[in-house]
Formats: structure tokens, C-alpha cells, sequence
């Protein structure tokens, strides 16, 4: 009986001992996740999406709490054109993210201007236990209203030349409720943005990847506040953007004028909705 006791206790101790060589040692975090990032981003950049795409899904099942992961997911399917992934991908960027983030501010401005985004959005909180405390429901003011509108010149060009500006104005206090509205129009028309609820508001309006304004704006209630858009208040200089831009009887456009380099977006940045590249 001793013996049997003996062997007993020295079993348990043993498997005791054992028990930690039983679990596969665990790799570095996110070595694997690093690769297959890494592996979508080298895809994305030679124009290879489908290819990104299948890197960066097998990430995200990685880590699928990392915000440019599922960033890095929605560019690469927005270039394909599969608007319900990417607005799912670009969702889980807003919930995730902060709303100062690059990331954020991006997938959120993608949304508007797809129409998924009407309102305010959730951000996730920036602790587990304040998680909720922060966030806001997408919700439509029914509160007052105002327009803003104006004019957009830049010397040496008209509509004809058919550069598109997206204009996105974006709430600047709590009052606005966390609404954004965007428009698209021709460099030299008008703008207009009716029943939006009276707040301030940052206007920003880029031509391709050329930021051309960035305006602080407070729209009065039941009043037509005017902002236009010129050189005058750009830090971008008409000495140095488009550059070079005539019109011929082809195709209205000089030589010296890339119409790509204006409208369309770099491969890790996603295409206007709607938009393949």
C-alpha cells in the first residue's frame, strides 16, 4: 500500500510537470498576421486585389480587433467594386477605430459618400469597461436647419475641363450630432448643401489626391451662409496644381494634363463608391 501511495503522488507530480507541454508553444503576436499583411499589401500595390483580398481575409481571422487590417480588407474589395463587403469591412473600421484615426475619418468619408452613412456613426470606446459610453446611434436631427453654399474658381479652369472636387462637411461640435453630407460636382460650378442641421461644421474639398480646402464653417439656422471656394483661401497654389491644362478638339485635355493623377486614388487608398479601379 505505501508503494502504491509513492507511485501515485509521484504520477501527479509528473503530470503536473508535464501538463504546460501539452499546449504548442505560441508564436510571437502577430508574426503570422505581419506576413500575411505584409503579403496583401505587396499584392495591392502591383494592382493584384483578388489576390490582397485573400491575404488580408486570412489576417483578419488573425486578429479581427485590428483596425488597419480590416482597413487594408475594404480597400483592396472597394477597387474590386464589392460594395456590400467593403461597406461591411469599412463598418468594422468604424466600430473598432477612433474617430481621430486616419483609418476612421477614410472609411467613414467612403460610407457618406456611398449613402450608407445618413448620420452619426459608433465609434468602439477606447477601454473594454467604458465600452458604449462614448458611442453615438445614427440618427437624423429633426432639430433646426440651415444651407450652405457657394462658389468654387480656380484659375485658368472651367466645368468644361471636368476636374470632380468631393466636398465633405463634417460636424465641428456636439450640436451637429455627428452628421457628415458630401457632394461631388465640376471644379468652377456652384455647391450646395441644404437641410443641414445649424452647427459648425469643417468643409474639406480634395480634387483626386489634392487637398484644395480645408474651411471652418458655422451654418445659422433658417439662413443661406456663403462660403466660396477660391485660390485666395487654398493652401494649394495655382502656380503649382494642375499644372498645365488645355483644351483641343479630342478629348478637351493637353497633353500635359494627367486627368488620372486628379481622379483617381493611389492602390491603398479606396476608389470613390461605385468606382473599380
Amino acid at each position: 500500500m505505501r508503494c502504491l501511495l509513492v507511485a501515485a503522488a509521484v504520477a501527479v507530480l509528473l503530470g503536473c510537470q508535464q501538463s504546460p507541454s501539452l499546449e504548442p508553444a505560441k508564436a510571437p503576436l502577430g508574426s503570422l498576421t505581419a506576413q500575411l499583411k505584409a503579403e496583401g499589401d505587396q499584392l495591392a500595390a502591383r494592382g493584384e486585389y483578388e489576390a490582397a483580398v485573400v491575404k488580408y481575409q486570412a489576417a483578419v481571422r488573425q486578429e479581427p480587433g485590428e483596425v488597419p487590417l480590416w482597413f487594408a480588407l475594404g480597400t483592396a474589395l472597394s477597387h474590386l467594386g464589392r460594395r456590400e463587403e467593403t461597406v461591411e469591412a469599412f463598418q468594422r473600421v468604424l466600430q473598432l477605430g477612433t474617430p481621430e484615426s486616419q483609418e476612421v475619418q477614410v472609411a467613414r468619408r467612403w460610407l457618406v459618400s456611398a449613402g450608407v452613412l445618413t448620420g452619426s456613426v459608433s465609434f468602439a470606446s477606447s477601454t473594454a469597461g467604458e465600452s458604449g459610453s462614448n458611442s453615438r446611434a445614427a440618427t437624423a436631427s429633426s432639430g433646426p436647419k440651415g444651407t450652405l453654399r457657394g462658389k468654387t474658381e480656380w484659375t485658368g479652369i472651367t466645368p468644361e475641363h471636368a476636374i470632380s472636387v468631393k466636398l465633405i462637411i463634417s460636424p465641428e461640435e456636439s450640436t451637429t450630432r455627428g452628421q457628415s453630407f458630401s457632394r461631388s460636382i465640376r471644379l468652377g460650378q456652384p455647391y450646395t448643401f441644404e437641410n443641414v442641421p445649424s452647427g459648425a461644421y469643417r468643409l474639406e474639398a480634395s480634387a483626386g489626391l489634392t487637398h484644395l480646402w480645408d474651411e471652418k464653417v458655422y451654418i445659422e439656422t433658417d439662413k443661406q451662409t456663403v462660403l466660396n471656394l477660391t485660390p485666395a483661401n487654398s493652401p494649394v497654389s495655382p502656380d503649382t496644381w494642375p499644372g498645365a491644362v488645355k483644351k483641343d478638339h479630342n478629348d478637351g485635355f493637353g497633353t500635359n494634363y494627367d486627368r488620372t493623377a486628379h481622379t483617381r486614388p493611389p492602390a491603398n487608398t479606396p476608389p470613390p463608391a461605385g468606382e473599380r479601379r
